[in-house]
């Protein structure tokens, strides 16, 4: 059996071109835009001129929670699957500006460097928000897109994802003895974040980001006090920022899991403003469909972007 190679940072030349179609990309001069890290999966029967699939995570996550699903839909499905740490988050740059206008631009700059002129978008939670207004503003990007628990509706109450966790974290950080190794560092952190995060799938995610540096002293992978400072327009009052937009016209997928309340009926109304297209897939999961029940949500990325 021959395996897909993966891609890491290649210059674009590497990588086989999409046409030669001229297409707008368009970056705002206000926004500064982010190198973003990526990784390119492809195997011998991909189809090089059809829209890659590209992921982008949620909030404390990184490229890292979408290997396994690139992989396998890569083999399963006929496209190229891109997947991409967002800016503050995992091997991506730092910066501070944090908002889904911003990471809207790094995606662009990232289709211009690789010549893409399309992309199935595919995204989680906060990379989910930054898609959608990728979509919204600049649609001849996007052939079609698919978001996961994710709506412009406000989230629900209680996620764990919240501004008091980024903030207990940004005093975790300073707070940690110097003396401590990683698993060290970790555990004690782990003992206040508990208190917060009750879920344990939930908190090994977070501690996952805790970092030492060669300097002795702890830090996080995702920059705290940049997401804190975006937090309105990221998390609080997303729909703020995409009212009076064009609705988006493509084909859209929304999956929710059923445990985990993001998707309500009152939700699927209000983002039908935005994309009238919307399909809604419901599955037996929680909040991370895609690390719950794998093989359901691979077929159901691959049918919808098969066609």
């Amino acid at each position: 059996m021959r395996h897909g190679h993966l891609l890491k940072k290649l210059p674009s030349f590497f990588l086989p071109l999409q046409g030669f179609l001229k297409v707008n990309y368009s970056i705002p001069q206000a926004l500064d835009v982010v190198s973003m890290y990526y990784e390119i999966y492809e195997l011998p029967h991909s189809q090089l001129k059809s829209p890659p699939i590209l992921f982008m995570h949620d909030l404390n996550f990184s490229h890292i929670s979408w290997r396994r699903v690139a992989r396998h839909l890569s083999k399963t499905g006929p496209r190229r699957v891109i997947i991409v740490d967002a800016r503050n988050h995992g091997l991506s740059q730092h910066s501070p500006h944090h908002t889904p206008a911003h990471m809207a631009g790094d995606v662009v700059a990232l289709m211009k460097d690789q010549r893409l002129s399309r992309i199935t978008a595919i995204g989680m939670g906060m990379g989910g928000r930054a898609l959608m207004t990728l979509a919204l503003t600049q649609p001849q990007l996007v052939e079609r897109a698919i978001f996961i628990n994710i709506t412009p509706a406000p989230l629900p109450k209680g996620f764990y994802l919240s501004e008091e966790l980024f903030q207990l974290m940004l005093k975790l950080e300073r707070s940690i003895p110097h003396g401590y190794n990683l698993s060290e560092g970790r555990r004690f952190v782990l003992a206040h974040l508990n208190k917060l995060v009750k879920e344990e799938m939930d908190l090994m995610l977070v501690i996952r980001n805790l970092l030492k540096l060669h300097s002795g002293r702890f830090a996080w992978a995702v920059n705290a006090q940049a997401i804190l400072d975006g937090w309105r327009d990221t998390m609080s009052d997303y729909e703020q920022t995409i009212k009076g937009l064009q609705p988006y016209k493509g084909e859209t997928l929304l999956i929710a899991g059923q445990r985990a309340h993001f998707v309500t009926r009152c939700n699927v109304k209000r983002m039908r403003n935005y994309f009238p297209q919307l399909q809604v897939k419901y599955m037996d999961a929680g909040y991370t469909p895609q690390l719950e029940q794998p093989d359901e949500f691979i077929k159901l990325v691959a049918d919808f972007t098969r066609r």
